[in-house]
């Protein structure tokens, strides 16, 4: 999910209201969903934009599911490496990490 609409080439409206909770507990909508594809080549699929977000958010088990990959993590950056190749695809730095005990996606 992103705030940030200068990240997508081109995306789709989404048709039906869906929505997300934030962290305050407010329901905010998805306007619209794209793939972004990443400095490295990599492709973000499916990524929401939802303008009321502040950060970028990255689900874990949907990234490494779609590009068949694990994440190591460290003290301070993961690292996504491919499952065949054992090439890394991916460090990430610098990131908060937010642990729920609940999963919660988007509201229909």
């Amino acid at each position: 999910m992103t705030p940030f609409p200068k990240l997508f080439d081109s995306y789709v409206k989404v048709t039906r209201k869906q929505l997300i909770t934030v962290a305050n507990g407010d329901d905010v909508p998805i306007c619209r969903s794209r793939n972004i594809t990443l400095e490295s080549s990599i492709v973000l699929k499916d990524v929401l934009y939802v303008p009321q977000l502040t950060n970028n958010f990255i689900y874990r088990q949907k990234l490494t599911k779609d590009l068949n990959c694990s994440v190591t993590l460290l003290c301070s950056y993961c690292v996504f490496q491919d499952f065949a190749t054992r090439k890394m695809l991916l460090i990430i730095k610098g990131v908060v990490w937010v642990v729920s005990t609940g999963i919660q996606g988007p509201k229909q």
